[in-house]
């Protein structure tokens, strides 16, 4: 096992970039100009995502007696894009799915640029200014484009010149995603093994992400619904706002390319099980819900 803790971070690397890749064979170009017919709803389900999650995170590790390290990946974790993920669960969920795709995809273009900037404000206050690790911002966007919006960007083009291709893979997506995320946590736990006290870690880092989950599926929701969003539109923005990209947050705090610090990948690693646990029970009572809405609405 040891011989293969050197190739993790690039095996994470192109788990990711299949993610991002696969993504981009469900869009098109369509879906990044669905701003002008529901512009309401993206902004709402924008602002929740880039940047509510972030500032519920960081109410967190200021309430939460954490580790330094574990309170960085909590705001690792939050900083990152929605996944292909979420979008099966607004489908599941019967919400709006036309939504949940385009913030995905808008929220992965405009995360290039805000991750950085969060993340090198969050090492200065979590870590301090005296902290060895350094994220130069120009070459931390560049790396992040070349691991998010280009295999989206290829994706889109697959999509565009292989329709056939994409429609018979587009079922499988979803669901290969959320083996990935297994198997990203699986990499994860064998290279904490390398600093040890990897439970520990796992452990001390549940409260958070269940909280950081709770709070973005709750606000994520009644913030749409207050705002006069529908009870899908709120659904599918609840349902974004509380399942970010996780293997994107494992990416980022294992790979020597960005944070380099396998400690800070416990609360990204913790945070994919959570959310997809949660997500099961949610989905489930927003598909009540919406049915029970679409049932009174269609009564005379």
């Amino acid at each position: 096992m040891q011989s293969l803790l050197p190739y993790i971070p690039t095996v994470l690397q192109l788990l990711l970039f299949l993610i991002m890749l696969g993504m981009g064979m469900t869009l098109t170009v369509k879906d990044f100009f669905n701003v002008g017919t529901n512009p309401k709803a993206l902004l709402i389900g924008l602002t929740n995502q880039i940047i509510l999650v972030p500032l519920i995170a960081f109410g967190l590790i200021n309430l939460l007696p954490l580790d330094p390290y574990l309170a960085m990946g909590l705001m690792v974790v939050s900083c990152c894009p929605g996944g292909a993920v979420s979008n099966l669960f607004s489908y599941l969920a019967k919400g709006d799915t036309a939504l949940s795709i385009s913030l995905t995809a808008l929220s992965s273009i405009i995360t290039v640029f805000t991750i950085p900037l969060i993340l090198v404000f969050a090492m200065r206050f979590v870590l301090g200014a005296d902290a060895s690790i350094q994220l130069p911002l120009g070459k931390t966007i560049f790396n992040i484009f070349k691991l998010t919006a280009l295999p989206v960007i290829l994706g889109m083009m697959i999509h565009q010149y292989l329709p056939k291709f994409s429609q018979k893979c587009k079922p499988a997506i979803g669901w290969f995603s959320g083996l990935v995320i297994v198997l990203a946590l699986i990499l994860m736990v064998v290279k904490l093994e390398e600093i040890g006290d990897s439970w520990m870690l796992l452990k001390a880092s549940f409260v958070s992400v269940l909280l950081l989950n709770l709070f973005t599926l709750g606000i994520g929701f009644g913030s749409s619904r207050a705002l006069g969003l529908s009870t899908k539109q709120s659904a599918t923005v609840s349902i974004e706002s509380g399942m970010q990209n996780n293997v994107l947050g494992m990416t980022l705090a294992i790979s020597p390319t960005f944070l380099g610090e396998p400690r800070m990948a416990a609360t990204a690693g913790v945070y994919g099980v959570v959310m997809c646990t949660l997500a099961i029970l949610v989905v489930w009572l927003f598909k009540r819900l919406i049915l029970s809405k679409e049932v009174i609405r269609l009564k005379p």
